[in-house]
């Protein structure tokens, strides 16, 4: 049992998420005042159950905690593995009076950002004729581990990395685009490995990096807050100057301000209906523009979805998030 959840633990998980489905557990007093552990090298869910909860057979129950982990056995290091259950599921058309019923969202993965990121392997050549290459082209490869070697049918994901991204409060990591997926279709000894395209979400392009497959879509369903928190706006997973729905957008509060997947925010905006640049004036009362909602969350920081929007929503915007909702 303990081998089955063992894992090669410095790959960044997708952000592949999965259908909510929380489990009731008593959890034993060992669990500390934090409810949530931050994963290091070498933590499977049969340990971290061991040392939380006194019984290494509690792992399922943990995962059942954490539907944003897709997998038990692939755990990295930065996950969140919060150790209680999270609030109640939302129902859909239980929304506050004024904003749109939501129910669960299927949502394709956007990207990344981790400090820690150890690549696979990276495209090198293609037959392609073009600098740009996309789905059902075929691509030639080569594994960072000499010892290694692929196999026929084996699924990489592909991504791009696209600088830092920092908040007022500083670094938050590296950007990552995930840009497709590849299948091996050819091990070869001599020469590159070949595989073929088989998702292309952006361009991709010779140069760009592979790391383990996961689900390219998550799952997330709305959960209601135990607290009130304020958060802002840092910039989205594009650098665009305004956001609208379906962007991915980051947010500058995480885990340790208790955070977690399926919150969410209203952003708020004070603004005069003719100000410009930097002429704002503070005795402008803030008026609600949109809602976000969380995604992923890291230690200092979270992913998330913009679901409403009736104006440009930009970096720097205030986010609130009220208990109960």
């Amino acid at each position: 049992m303990k081998n089955m959840i063992r894992k090669n633990s410095k790959y960044l998980t997708l952000l592949g998420l999965i259908a909510l489905s929380f489990i009731s557990v008593d959890v034993s007093a060992q669990v500390a005042e934090r409810d949530y552990h931050v994963v290091e090298s070498g933590d499977t869910l049969y340990d971290l159950s061991g040392n939380y909860y006194s019984d290494v057979y509690q792992w399922p129950k943990l995962w059942g905690f954490n539907p944003h982990i897709t997998n038990p056995h692939w755990i990295y290091p930065g996950d969140i593995i919060y150790l209680k259950e999270a609030g109640a599921p939302v129902a859909a058309g239980k929304m506050s009076s004024g904003q749109k019923s939501l129910s669960a969202m299927h949502l394709p993965v956007a990207g990344m950002v981790t400090n820690e990121v150890e690549f696979v392997g990276e495209i090198l050549a293609s037959p392609k004729e073009a600098n740009m290459l996309s789905e059902h082209d075929t691509v030639w490869f080569e594994l960072s581990d000499e010892n290694k070697k692929s196999s026929p049918g084996e699924i990489y994901a592909i991504v791009r990395p696209d600088g830092e991204v920092e908040s007022e409060d500083g670094r938050i990591g590296t950007k990552y685009y995930v840009v497709g997926t590849l299948k091996v279709t050819e091990q070869k000894d001599k020469y590159y490995d070949s595989a073929i395209i088989t998702q292309g979400f952006r361009e991709i392009l010779r140069g760009d990096k592979l790391i383990p497959y996961e689900r390219q879509i998550k799952v997330i369903q709305p959960i209601q807050s135990d607290k009130d928190l304020v958060a802002q706006v840092v910039e989205g997973m594009t650098v665009l100057f305004h956001y609208g729905e379906f962007h991915y957008i980051f947010v500058n509060r995480g885990a340790k301000d208790g955070i977690r997947p399926g919150n969410r925010f209203f952003v708020l905006q004070q603004k005069e209906g003719l100000e410009f640049g930097s002429n704002k004036d503070d005795m402008v009362p803030f008026s609600k523009i949109g809602q976000v909602m969380v995604l992923d969350v890291r230690e200092d920081f979270s992913f998330a979805v913009v679901t409403d929007s009736s104006k440009e929503i930009n970096p720097g915007d205030r986010l609130e998030m009220y208990k109960g909702y």
